[in-house]
C-alpha cells in the first residue's frame, strides 16, 4: 500500500502512495481524520508494528506483553497523530515506557506478596475461617459492606460508590454488622464481653 521514503528520520513527506484506490477503500473511515492522515498512519503501522512488537518482546521476554505494549503505543500515537513530529520514535518511546511501567508494577506486586507472606504467622490462615463463617451468616446488605471495607480494604467512600449507596448508609450498615458480629461472637464464646 505505502512505502517509506528516505532513511532514518520521519518527516511530513515520509511516505508515498504505491497502490490504487483499492488501498484507500480498505481503510476505515474515521470521523475527524483525513484520508491522508489515515493512509500515513496505516503505512507507519504496517511497516513498524512487527518491528516494535519484536523489540518489546525482546525487551520483556513475553510475546503477549510485547504485542499488547506495541498495540497500546500505536493507539496513543494515533490519538496524538496531528501533534507528533516523529511518529516512529514516539511509538518506540511509548512502548518502552509501557514496559517499564509493567516492570515497576510487577516489582511492587512481588514486594507486596513477599511482605504479606512474612506478616502472617506460620500455620495460620490469612483470614480466620470461623470469622469468615460469621460474616457469611450476615444479611447480604450487611455482608457486602463488611467484605468490601474489611476484606477488600476499601475506604468507606469507595464502598459507597461500589454499592451505589450514600456514605451514611454504608457507615450505618457497618455499625449494624459490627454489632451483629459482636453478638454472634458473645453467643459462641461465653465470657467474651459485647
Amino acid at each position: 500500500m505505502w512505502r517509506a521514503t528516505g532513511g532514518g528520520g520521519v518527516s511530513a513527506d515520509w511516505a508515498e502512495p504505491c497502490a490504487t484506490a483499492q488501498a484507500d477503500a480498505a481503510l476505515p473511515r474515521l470521523p475527524g481524520v483525513s484520508a491522508e492522515a489515515a493512509r500515513e498512519f496505516a503505512a507507519l503501522y504496517t511497516t513498524e508494528f512487527g518491528r516494535l512488537a519484536g523489540y518489546l518482546t525482546a525487551l520483556t521476554g513475553d510475546a503477549d506483553l510485547g504485542r499488547d505494549a506495541a498495540q497500546e503505543a500505536f493507539t496513543r500515537l494515533f490519538a496524538r497523530w496531528r501533534t507528533v513530529r516523529e511518529p516512529r520514535a514516539f511509538a518506540y518511546v511509548v512502548g518502552t515506557n509501557l514496559c517499564r511501567h509493567r516492570w515497576k508494577q510487577s516489582s511492587r506486586e512481588r514486594s507486596a506478596v513477599e511482605t504479606l507472606g512474612h506478616a502472617l504467622p506460620d500455620g495460620r490462615p490469612a483470614h480466620d475461617p470461623w470469622l469468615r463463617d460469621l460474616v457469611q451468616r450476615l444479611p447480604v446488605r450487611l455482608r457486602e459492606v463488611v467484605l468490601l471495607h474489611y476484606y477488600a480494604d476499601l475506604p468507606i467512600n469507595e464502598v459507597a460508590a461500589a454499592i451505589h449507596r450514600p456514605v451514611g448508609t454504608v457507615k450505618r450498615r457497618l455499625h449494624e454488622a459490627r454489632a451483629a458480629l459482636a453478638t454472634a461472637v458473645a453467643d459462641s464464646e461465653p465470657g467474651v464481653p459485647v
